[in-house]
């Protein structure tokens, strides 16, 4: 669509718009109020039919609806964003309910001959159909420009693992994997759709050439794998990955290993191309001619003057980037470490295409520009983590909270489909996992909370044999938050860029757990090689380890992280030849890349402790941080702690259900931290007037609360109690055995 419209000669509007298109870089313009810019009798309708266009208003509308929508809009304002160098339209308005959010839309000026090389300009797409050609020069131009980086994984673990059985698009048929062939994977979503896969009784017939073109199947092959076969060949490869096919799916004997190494699978693709826009297995990949069905491109062509034209496209909130609305893929469980695992990916979003790897994000709808950075690329980010030489918890609790409120068909794949993920970032959270949680810091994310409700996950088949321990993040559905600082005490300064606030809230441990991979297995000990590091420290038990360092601090030394314990100053700090830049606090086990480390997944962990009843009182409130956190108190109302329940919680998020009733806690952890309101409150419950205060540090248990049922107990909440009052109770012991 082209918008031809009629321009005041002194217009000052478009003025500033067209000097914002042509802005190389980043750029921020003020248009006015909404009134100001949408009048339509301002004497110009150009600038006012685009902002209209872009902020998806009909300036036509009645004279009250579109006065209703002017009055809302306090400023309009257009952004040039580095990221991808549109001009964003931004309109801030007051709330109303009557006044929906206005969409976000991105303009891209159309280059001229006599524009600046370094300005980044738009495409004229076709509304129906891809360049064919475009993803194969995305493929050739990324390997000849970036020089192996994008090559291949950076794990070693992973980049050994092959599928067994790959689509040869060619001969049209399933194949044994020839070694260290190159092959494109697929990410899409499934959604129960009645479709060919491979299963015992066909996987022979799956075999022959041409078997994937008969129409003769029972269940027709879907939309997506057979879009995607055409597409693997204009990217000049010959081998497809795609799960329905792949995998023998009632094999119980193979199935359970290609599920195991699906990360790898994925890591090692030369290409995975992703579906988001896909709302099922039949929805195809929609836009390229002779191999899937149209696609329907929405763009508008606006023209400011005889040589400016802007070129509008609709994208979404957070990075600006052409998408669909509510994308089911983006909520999916299995996709997630698809995504994250991939080196390179042709995205098909939005009803257009862009190209993703470690150098770059190009755009079908954005000319080709080397002086765009994926500053946004989660490729870099977390793959950075994947060779990260020291323990690296700050990534590993931001994968959680995007991987943790993902949907699953079946909820007790929620290991599984996290599998490929840890294969990658084991050594890089200090070596083995149990049920999600990395044994070098146990005791600290053990301790990990809600963020936002949680949803107690159940089987879809209790009869089958599934791990979701109510102990573990993974038998919960939601976005949870784990204590960062206190699983990475031992830094002191780091070259990296991390972005966790230093606390000075600590934890230490007061239990030895044990795991249990059956109910009635014996249990094995679990070993938290980074804290029993600091006890020794913190004891001066420590015998010094080879390579390390000890180094005096001096009174200008700066450090950047607080000490672990500063209650008790440290007079020297350590430091490692292989790891330049970090100071650490105490020395810590630094296992290589290829290292071994086990994935367990246990349903149960153990240890002796000692429990104390209390009751749930009034709520507490806090500035941040999801709600509700309620006081303890004792039988006879002295103030002991503070609870945060995961279930039972009154709808109106004041009360408990059952507010009369005691609860079972359990001591699982020390802690500590200043006690202060100002400048920033270690925890929510230092400024509580019943707190008692005892000088300058506060000191407390963690403490969950259980029920119990046929023997094994549950988490329900986590809490904390203060350590005098908590400790002046009769503490029964128990032998606890979390399920």
């Amino acid at each position: 669509m082209v918008l031809r419209r009629q321009r005041c000669p002194a217009c000052g509007v478009c003025e500033k718009i067209i000097l914002l298109l042509h802005t190389p870089n980043c750029g921020d313009i003020t248009l006015g109020s909404g009134r100001e810019v949408l009048e339509p009798s301002q004497g110009c309708d150009i600038h006012c039919k685009l902002v209209g266009s872009a902020l998806s208003l009909d300036v036509h509308q009645p004279p009250i609806q579109l006065s209703a929508a002017m009055e809302s809009i306090r400023q309009i304002r257009i952004v040039k964003n580095p990221l991808n160098a549109g001009a964003i339209v931004v309109a801030d308005t007051s709330p109303s309910p009557s006044i929906p959010r206005l969409p976000l839309s991105a303009l891209y000026v159309l280059k001229g001959p006599r524009d600046a090389d370094d300005l980044v300009g738009g495409r004229i797409l076709h509304p129906k159909w891809i360049d064919v050609g475009l993803p194969a020069r995305w493929k050739n131009t990324c390997a000849r420009l970036h020089d192996g980086l994008c090559k291949s994984f950076l794990v070693q673990s992973l980049s050994s693992v092959r599928p067994t059985w790959l689509v040869d698009v060619q001969r049209r048929c399933l194949v044994r994997a020839p070694h260290k062939c190159s092959y494109i994977a697929l990410s899409y979503v499934w959604g129960n759709q009645e479709t060919l896969q491979a299963v015992r009784n066909n996987h022979t017939r799956l075999q022959e050439p041409g078997s994937l073109s008969l129409t003769s199947w029972a269940k027709p092959i879907s939309t997506t794998t057979r879009n995607v076969m055409g597409i693997v060949e204009l990217l000049g490869e010959r081998h497809l990955w795609v799960d329905t096919l792949c995998i023998v799916h009632d094999d119980e004997a193979q199935k359970p290993r290609e599920l195991a190494n699906m990360g790898a699978i994925y890591a090692n693709a030369s290409v995975t191309i992703i579906a988001i826009q896909g709302e099922h297995a039949n929805t195809g990949l929609k836009g390229f001619r002779d191999i899937s069905e149209p696609r329907n491109l929405r763009q508008v062509v606006h023209v400011l003057t005889d040589r400016v034209k802007a070129i509008q496209n609709p994208v979404e909130a957070n990075f600006y980037e052409l998408a669909c609305e509510h994308s089911i893929w983006a909520t999916r469980g299995w996709t997630y470490q698809e995504h994250l695992l991939s080196r390179r990916r042709l995205i098909f979003d939005g009803d257009s295409l862009r190209w993703e790897c470690t150098a770059a994000i190009w755009r079908e709808h954005v000319e080709w520009s080397p002086g765009l950075r994926p500053d946004h690329n989660d490729i870099i980010t977390f793959q950075s983590m994947f060779e990260s030489p020291i323990p690296e918890f700050n990534g590993f609790a931001e994968i959680l909270r995007n991987y943790n409120s993902r949907d699953f068909t079946y909820p007790e794949d929620t290991l599984d489909a996290f599998a490929g993920i840890t294969s990658a970032i084991g050594w890089s959270v200090g070596g083995s996992l149990v049920s999600g949680l990395p044994t070098a810091s146990f005791d600290v994310l053990l301790l990990w909370q809600p963020e936002k409700k949680v949803v107690r996950r159940t089987a879809r088949d209790p009869k089958k044999r599934h791990c979701l321990p109510s102990w573990s993040w993974a038998g919960w559905s939601g976005s949870v938050q784990m204590d960062v600082a206190s699983a990475s005490d031992f830094i002191r300064n780091s070259p990296r860029r991390s972005v966790w606030m230093s606390s000075s809230a600590r934890v230490t441990r007061c239990v030895s757990w044990k795991y249990h991979e059956t109910v009635e297995a014996p249990g094995i000990s679990i070993h938290p090689s980074i804290l029993e590091c600091r006890e020794e420290w913190l004891e001066g038990r420590d015998k010094g380890t080879s390579g390390w360092t000890r180094h005096p601090i001096s009174a200008n030394s700066h450090a950047r992280y607080e000490m672990p314990d500063p209650r008790s100053p440290s007079s020297c700090f350590f430091r490692h030849p292989l790891h330049p830049g970090f100071d650490f606090w105490y020395p810590i086990p630094l296992p290589g890349s290829g290292s071994a480390f086990s994935v367990v997944q246990a349903p149960c962990i153990s240890c002796r402790t000692r429990r104390v009843w209390l009751w749930p009182a009034e709520r507490i409130q806090r500035l941040y941080g999801y709600p509700p956190l309620f006081s303890l108190r004792n039988k006879v109302g002295t103030w002991v702690g503070v609870l945060q329940p995961q279930v039972g919680i009154d709808e109106s998020y004041e009360t408990l259900r059952e507010p009369s009733e005691a609860v079972e806690l359990v001591e699982i952890a020390k802690g500590f931290c200043r006690d202060t309101t100002s400048p920033h409150p270690g925890l929510p419950e230092i400024g509580h007037l019943d707190k008692p205060r005892s000088g300058e540090w506060y000191e407390y248990y963690w403490v969950i609360w259980v029920k119990w049922k046929s023997g094994i107990a549950y988490r329900e909440g986590l809490g904390r109690v203060c350590k005098q009052v908590w400790e002046s109770h009769i503490r029964e012991e128990v032998d606890l055995m979390l399920g």
